[in-house]
């Protein structure tokens, strides 16, 4: 009896910690995605639903809760590989750079257009690190200045890491400068997690 108590206890916590450590995204991010494929390719749209993996298709068909988490592989990464095969021929480059900045429009001009008035790009996204902190689970995101006109993000935690978020997010955050009336703003990918480096390391810089 005692045994099979601890075996509950033991697969509790285990299911607990688990969910816990699953890199996970906002429902926000099912909802974003929808819009880009309904704005850039509203009459694919259907067929590109009815191409997502089983429980992808789940999620983007029946879920109204934009409020939860998800796990992002079924709710984030292979919706996005489909956007890029169907509409991208495979560039994962192009097809994170149109999703991200469309992205941005998405939030920045919405519920966090407050974030655009503020003193200076360095602060713009240091707030907007938080955000993105708001919309993955578990990740580690840091910002630094880099000089007046440039800053470094680093991404320290992102498990599922992939080409196509890495550009994905660094449009996001180039978006967000030039919605902050930077101009010619650029971003280099320096360091990267899918290389097995210690960190994802994105250079943004701006006139």
């Amino acid at each position: 009896m005692i045994l099979v108590v601890k075996m509950c206890i033991s697969k509790y916590l285990y299911v607990k910690l688990h969910k816990y450590l699953l890199m996970q995204v906002k429902g926000t991010g099912i909802k974003t995605t929808k819009e880009f494929v309904k704005s850039h390719f509203e009459s694919e749209y259907s067929t590109w639903i009815e191409n997502l993996p089983l429980k992808s298709k789940e999620l983007y068909t029946f879920n109204v809760e934009f409020t939860g988490w998800f796990p992002i592989q079924e709710a984030y990464i292979q919706p996005l590989e489909n956007i890029i095969s169907m509409f991208y021929k495979g560039n994962s480059v192009e097809g994170g750079k149109a999703i991200g900045r469309f992205s941005a429009d998405y939030a920045l001009k919405g519920v966090y257009k407050v974030f655009l008035l503020v003193a200076s790009p360095q602060f713009l996204m240091r707030r907007a690190s938080k955000i993105m902190k708001t919309f993955y689970k578990p990740c580690k995101i840091n910002v630094a200045e880099n000089g007046n006109k440039s800053v470094v993000l680093t991404i320290l935690r992102f498990d599922k890491m992939n080409e196509a978020l890495e550009h994905r997010i660094g449009s996001w955050y180039q978006r967000a400068l030039e919605l902050a009336n930077c101009k010619r703003v650029t971003y280099t990918i320096q360091k990267t997690l899918t290389k097995n480096d210690s960190a994802t390391e994105i250079v943004f810089n701006w006139n």
